[in-house]
């Protein structure tokens, strides 16, 4: 199985800021399709290899204009663009300026450096992250389960798979939905199993669990695989990397450790790549009080499924 690499990707574009690269092109160095090139570098950076080439050398273009050596034509056709008048847009539209009002302005602009790949490989995929997001609220429905530390990673993925294959279609708009949610709770008095939502999102409030409206910290993993594939090993490792910044003495700072949320949209499924969003808030109003555990918390036993919202 081929690795989710980027790095020579972004070595041959600042190789080649100085005219202009064609999506194949990229491609081609990145050993990717087009088409996947695309599907998974949205995936990873949330912007098209287009937009990002375009950001990178309206950046450097940037540099150049501090100079008085070259005109704005001249600069523009170092960097790719056809004439002056495509390039003046695409900086205004940039950075709200025209080139000619920065040169004589000299202004602070927000610029785009390169992207550095800084994803761990995790057998069938590659997780990229920690970065800093705004989740807005989501309301979520589904079943709670007590899955054991020690198992987690083998029993929670087939909660998930049970939940969507024979109860997410009993729920209301539960056939409709193709956005799979797994909400964590961990206990902070010793026990020795979390507590597992596997659900959807529903507009309604009756017995629902809210999470997010708040700043969070996001993980994302791109599998060469179905979301059917997930195995015990993919999950392990993208557990080791996430602990080291949410979980551990060396965590970054901030983050709250008793919740936190998987997201699987599968209409994204490309028939080849995956992707999968894990969230920690950054705010301890992340989750609602109706998701408070239960008296009979301490009874419950391991694996069974508790109460179906």
């Amino acid at each position: 199985m081929s690795e989710i690499r980027f790095e020579p990707l972004f070595q041959y574009i600042e190789a080649n800021l100085h005219r202009k690269i064609s999506l194949s092109e990229a491609a081609r160095a990145a050993l990717f399709s087009p088409a996947h090139l695309t599907r998974l570098f949205q995936f990873a950076y949330g912007m098209t290899p287009a937009e990002y080439i375009r950001r990178r050398r309206l950046t450097e273009s940037v540099a150049a204009l501090q100079e008085d050596s070259k005109t704005v034509l001249e600069i523009a056709l170092d960097f790719g663009f056809g004439h002056e008048q495509s390039f003046t847009r695409a900086f205004r539209a940039e950075f709200g300026i025209t080139p000619g009002k920065y040169r004589a302005e000299r202004k602070e602009l927000p610029i785009l450096l390169p992207i550095q790949d800084y994803g761990v490989t995790c057998s069938g995929g590659r997780l990229f992250g920690p970065e800093a997001v705004y989740l807005p609220e989501i309301r979520l429905l589904g079943t709670w389960h007590d899955i054991p530390y020690r198992n987690s990673a083998r029993l929670a993925p087939a909660a998930a798979l049970d939940f969507w294959d024979n109860e997410r279609p009993l729920l209301p708009g539960g056939r409709e939905a193709d956005i799979y949610y797994g909400l964590t709770r961990h206990f902070q008095d010793g026990r020795s199993y979390s507590r597992y939502l596997t659900a959807i999102e529903t507009l309604s409030d009756a017995g629902t669990v809210h999470f997010g409206g708040c700043p969070c910290i996001k993980f994302h993993y791109i599998g060469k695989h179905h979301y059917r594939e997930l195995s015990q090993q993919t999950a392990s490792r993208m557990y080791r990397v996430i602990r080291k910044y949410v979980f551990s003495k060396n965590a970054l700072p901030g983050i709250g450790q008793s919740v936190h949320l998987e997201k699987i949209n599968l209409s994204e499924f490309d028939g080849e790549y995956c992707l999968l969003e894990w969230f920690a808030p950054l705010s301890s109003a992340a989750l609602s009080p109706s998701e408070a555990p239960g008296k009979d918390d301490e009874k419950s036993s391991a694996r069974k499924s508790a109460r179906k919202l």
